[in-house]
């Protein structure tokens, strides 16, 4: 599905510099552990450049830690993206990672070359998500992705407990049928695969679709004191921490810039019950929970606090959202 990119980028490209983007090799390349999808060539006037190449139709902020991996293992590196927008392009020239991107624009920097192409145009992929990648859809998919026992529950079962129409779930079972993450285990039952691909789809598509409508305002401590001492706030069945408070009661390795709170409370009660005043430079971050809390829980499903950290693009999380993620979601 990503080689889709490789054909528009080649021709872009060539049309910009005249530089002949050839690819050597599509067999997976492993070095350390970390795994790449090709080898290829740049061809320049005089010369031609070698690198590994990690493919991607999108580069978006929670594939940043990966490709920050790749780059460090797999030497020289380039990373090919149809879309590239310009404030990831940014954090890529920071951590000195080369890239194409699907317009023919490119950065690379090796040891005796500094190529910069960026016209300013970003190329514009067009998607088909299917409903399993909806705002409804990504609730329903979080539920599996949380315990697969649900997929064998009825669909009137799945969608009480995921909170979503009837409906919804025969397009979420078909889309993820179609996009083989949904196959068949025997006669009865069926099973997700490619976990990690599809968790990796799920933030990307949770990032655009869901987060944004489940926000419900930026808020600040009427007692300043009372950041610093955030643990101590007794939080009820409706509310828990996420994000990197949440983080940091699951590791105790972080310490939180920003709070992230879920809760059913309506904005009036929220501040009231927990002494707070709307500020837009706040650093308490309210949102509607996607899931049913469970009774006794004191923090967000660590799937949740996972996608929240590595949407931050702060590095520091990137580490903390690692260790979440072997300690508490990898089979």
């Amino acid at each position: 599905m990503e080689a889709d990119i490789l054909p528009i980028a080649q021709e872009n490209l060539k049309k910009l510099t005249q530089f002949k983007l050839e690819i050597e090799g599509r067999e997976k390349y492993i070095q350390d552990g970390h795994q790449v999808d090709a080898k290829v060539k740049l061809h320049l006037p005089d010369e031609t450049l070698e690198f590994f190449t990690e493919i991607k139709k999108e580069v978006r902020t929670h594939q940043l830690p990966k490709i920050y991996e790749l780059a460090k293992t797999n030497k020289p590196f380039l990373l090919i993206g149809g879309q590239i927008f310009p404030n990831i392009k940014d954090k890529l020239k920071n951590k000195g990672i080369n890239w194409i991107d699907g317009a023919g624009n490119m950065y690379i920097r090796t040891k005796d070359h500094f190529l910069l192409v960026d016209h300013n145009e970003t190329f514009h992929l067009k998607t088909e998500r299917d409903r399993a990648f909806t705002k409804t859809g990504l609730k329903v998919v979080f539920l599996f992705l949380l315990d697969e026992e649900w997929i064998q529950k009825t669909y009137r079962e799945i969608a009480k407990a995921a909170d979503v129409a009837l409906g919804t779930i025969g397009y979420v079972i078909n889309g993820l049928k179609k996009r083989k993450y949904l196959v068949k285990k025997n006669e009865k039952n069926y099973q997700l695969v490619g976990k990690d691909a599809l968790i990796d789809e799920w933030i990307g598509a949770y990032e655009q679709e869901l987060k944004p409508k489940l926000h419900k305002g930026t808020f600040a401590f009427i007692d300043k004191e009372e950041a610093t001492n955030w643990k101590k706030m007794e939080l009820d069945a409706q509310t828990v921490w996420g994000g990197e408070a949440g983080a940091d009661l699951l590791t105790g390795m972080l310490k939180p810039q920003t709070l992230t709170l879920f809760t059913t409370h309506t904005k009036g009660n929220i501040m009231k019950k927990f002494r707070l005043k709307p500020d837009p430079d706040g650093t308490v971050q309210v949102y509607e929970p996607f899931w049913k809390i469970e009774v006794g829980k004191e923090t967000a499903p660590p799937l949740a606090i996972y996608a929240d950290l590595i949407l931050t693009g702060d590095e520091r999380n990137f580490k903390i959202a690692e260790k979440i993620y072997g300690e508490f979601i990898q089979d």
